[in-house]
């Protein structure tokens, strides 16, 4: 088992643009909202996907996958955290400047009761799909950030993520790994539950 976080980093990988033909589409959970994924997080996804339904009978769906930066400005995201969470301390740690999502590589489960909220993220844990998600993630290229049971993300090299062509296992072996494990001071900026204007958030 590996449950393990390898983050990903907008600052490694640079912002997927919307019109990438890199961006697949990949199952949604919500009515008429179409979610998008780097194509080769798609393929992990769909093949953990089939996994999951058969010894869980439980169809893979997400509530967010790429989406684009939101922030207008720097002072716009202090803004937003003052009034959504009372203080800028509190609001990072559920909100991010710039969030995994925007690379295309970072997607919320929102199937199996996991669900963008940290009011029920205890009781997330307990689910048998995060169990499983625990125990076999890993096989798929999926790794956790363990602060949010619902959101997962799929660490690839930069060129992979550039050309869309999988990592080789030599490339793998000869440090790939060390890019995923970089870790900054302000890097306790955590990942963000933070979806469209009309969902429910704490």
């Amino acid at each position: 088992m590996s449950y393990q976080e390898k983050r990903v980093r907008v600052k490694r990988y640079g912002k997927m643009q919307r019109r990438s033909p890199l961006l697949a589409t990949v199952p949604s959970a919500k009515e008429n909202r179409t979610m998008r994924l780097h194509k080769l997080a798609a393929a992990g996804m769909e093949a953990m996907a089939e996994a999951i339904l058969r010894d869980l009978g439980i169809e893979l769906k997400i509530v967010s996958g790429w989406r684009a930066h939101r922030w207008k400005s720097w002072e716009h995201y202090e803004e937003t955290l003052i009034k959504k969470y009372g203080s800028l301390k509190k609001g990072r740690r559920w909100l991010a400047y710039a969030s995994p999502h925007e690379t295309g590589l970072a997607m919320d489960i929102g199937v199996g009761g996991l669900w963008p909220s940290s009011k029920t993220a205890a009781a997330q844990r307990e689910q048998p799909l995060h169990d499983w998600l625990v125990e076999h993630a890993w096989e798929y290229g999926w790794h956790p950030y363990k602060n949010e049971p619902w959101h997962w993300e799929f660490p690839i090299s930069k060129e992979a993520w550039k050309t869309g062509e999988p990592d080789t296992d030599e490339a793998i072996a000869f440090g790939l790994e060390d890019e995923y494990d970089d870790y900054d001071e302000d890097d306790e900026v955590i990942e963000d539950n933070f979806l469209d204007e009309g969902d429910v958030q704490d």
